[in-house]
């Protein structure tokens, strides 16, 4: 190497390696400080991408597992009003059963009776204030059998969801009955399906806001009608009565029916009726409840699945973009000691010049 005065090679290549010994340094300094092996793009442009798909992944699957949690707490929910119904609807099948043996007096059927239109209240109300988040969840009516009531989103794929069918989210309740206008003259109406002497029925009459059920019996050729036992015209039952034709649209309306046409406690054939409607209507909850407890384990698999991919899928991001200790404390030393190493060189290199003076004496 030539001796020169205006360039300093050897220091210029010594202070190059010192500032490339320094930003290696200062690399494994703010790894080390961020915990994170890529602070920016420039650290690794592929490993930052990928480091970003996968967090887009997590991200969605660790939110979908907190809305599948909140779904097996709707569903368990939803049971649980199902199973006090069911607990409620076995009560009225033993009053019924009661009722029906002779050995049972009439003010007892009675009485009988009063305590199923209870139960039937207690039941709607149930299916009424069975809400999740303000949101209801027994609001189907009974003749439902396709349909998806409540869709869960299970990750960040919009693919990727579970349908709970509106079959499993029916009413318990027994709705609002359909009272019908009575036709007179013995037209096409209510009145003219009571075609023989005797016939008797149930009728409704409004009183405060509430349908009062009476017991209404045909007299001979249409006439002499009886409510209650009293004499009362064609006109009179058509223009103050009303009767039900159907009940509501829950699960209970055929029980609520059943109960209501009971209008002589005498006749026990209408509390066999109440068996039937309720034995039904106790099959028909086990089976909706049978159908939420599949939801839920469905769910708690799928929660379980998505935990898994969660995990992995968080695993392979810290391969990609975490700091590994280890690698990076001997990087860090062996900066400490290129950049030391270089410092004392830069020293010796900007001393090189003073040879010249050494040849000018």
């Amino acid at each position: 190497m030539p001796a020169v005065l205006n360039t300093n090679v050897a220091s210029l290549w010594a202070s190059k390696n010192l500032l490339g010994a320094q930003d290696k340094m200062a690399n494994s300094v703010e790894r080390l400080s961020s915990g994170l092996r890529i602070n920016r793009a420039r650290d690794d442009a592929a490993g930052l991408g990928i480091a970003n798909l996968l967090t887009t992944q997590i991200n969605g699957a660790n939110m979908g597992i907190r809305n599948l949690n909140d779904a097996i707490s709707m569903v368990q929910t939803a049971e649980g009003s199902i199973a006090a119904a069911q607990d409620m609807a076995q009560k009225i099948l033993s009053y019924a059963t009661q009722a029906t043996t002779d050995t049972m007096n009439n003010d007892g059927r009675l009485v009988i009776k009063s305590q199923m239109q209870e139960l039937i209240k207690a039941i709607n109300l149930i299916s009424d204030r069975t809400n999740f988040a303000g949101k209801a969840l027994l609001d189907q009516a009974s003749s439902v059998t396709t349909g998806t009531q409540f869709v869960i989103q299970s990750s960040q794929s919009s693919t990727d969801v579970i349908n709970l069918g509106k079959v499993a989210f029916k009413s318990l309740g027994s709705g609002s009955p359909t009272y019908s206008v009575i036709l007179s003259g013995g037209g096409a109406g209510y009145l003219a399906t009571l075609a023989t002497d005797g016939a008797s029925g149930t009728v409704f009459a409004d009183v405060a806001g509430s349908k009062v059920a009476h017991t209404l019996v045909r007299g001979a050729a249409n006439t002499d009608w009886k409510l209650d036992g009293v004499t009362i015209t064609n006109a009179n039952i058509a223009a103050n009565y009303t009767y039900m034709s159907a009940g509501g649209t829950g699960q209970a309306a055929g029980v609520n029916t059943a109960i209501e046409a009971i209008a002589d406690p005498a006749v026990t054939a209408k509390f066999t009726d109440v068996i039937s409607a309720a034995t039904l209507f106790i099959k028909n909850l086990s089976d909706q409840r049978s159908l939420l407890g599949a939801y839920q384990n469905e769910i708690e698999y799928t929660v379980s699945n998505i935990t898994d991919l969660s995990g992995n899928l968080s695993a392979a991001k810290s391969r990609v973009i975490d700091t590994d200790y280890a690698a990076e404390t001997a990087a860090l030393t062996k900066g400490q000691i290129l950049q030391q190493a270089a410092t004392a060189m830069l020293a010796q290199a900007n001393q090189m010049p003073n040879v010249i003076l050494t040849l000018l004496k």
